[in-house]
């Protein structure tokens, strides 16, 4: 897959793959995700003392995990990221050195509306990332990340398939999670070019 993501994003800016995570893999991570619930927070908007909650903007809640020391449901995911993170370095010259990462749900009713995912005072954000993690979805349940070009073209509708793997551009792609009508779960991270851990 590895090899497949390289090329799309060396020929598009994004990639998507199907099928990553098998049906054993998403239920250990969705038994990790029910065991955990109560630990997570309402999603904000900003950086640092400027963040709120808004939910007009964003609704979900997110849960932020350590890629240095990941529980055992996501060693698959954090060793990809990491052979992933090697593979765009040498065949971009990116200079990425960590990820951060965090499991995220949007309830019903739920979304996210377009935005950027670089930070106006901040750039190192550079790879944007995310595995979806429930265990079914239908086109009927909505919750499609739209990528969008610089000039507010649209590119693409992502359906949420259960074990897929997203990833695009972080500068590049402004983007949107559409109202989800079933709650639906992911792993989103991104790639920086600075240390933050």
């Amino acid at each position: 897959m590895i090899n497949k993501v390289i090329e799309e994003v060396r020929e598009k800016g994004w990639s998507f793959n199907t099928d990553f995570l098998s049906g054993v893999e998403l239920q250990a991570i969705n038994d990790f995700f029910v065991a955990h619930k109560s630990e997570f927070v309402p999603a904000k908007v900003g950086k640092g003392n400027e963040s709120q909650r808004a939910t007009e903007i964003r609704g979900d809640n997110t849960l932020w995990l350590d890629p240095l020391a990941p529980q055992p449901p996501f060693d698959k995911i954090m060793n990809f990221l990491e052979e992933l993170k090697r593979s765009l370095n040498q065949s971009f010259f990116l200079g990425l050195k960590e990820f951060e990462c965090h499991l995220a749900y949007y309830p019903v009713g739920s979304f996210y509306i377009e935005h950027l995912d670089r930070f106006e005072s901040d750039s190192s954000r550079t790879l944007s990332f995310v595995f979806y993690i429930h265990d079914s979805w239908n086109p009927d349940d909505g919750g499609e990340l739209v990528l969008y070009s610089k000039d507010k073209k649209f590119i693409s509708s992502i359906l949420p398939l259960p074990g897929s793997f997203m990833c695009f551009m972080s500068e590049d792609f402004p983007h949107e999670v559409r109202v989800s009508r079933k709650e639906r779960r992911t792993l989103t991270g991104w790639m920086h070019t600075k240390i933050i851990y």
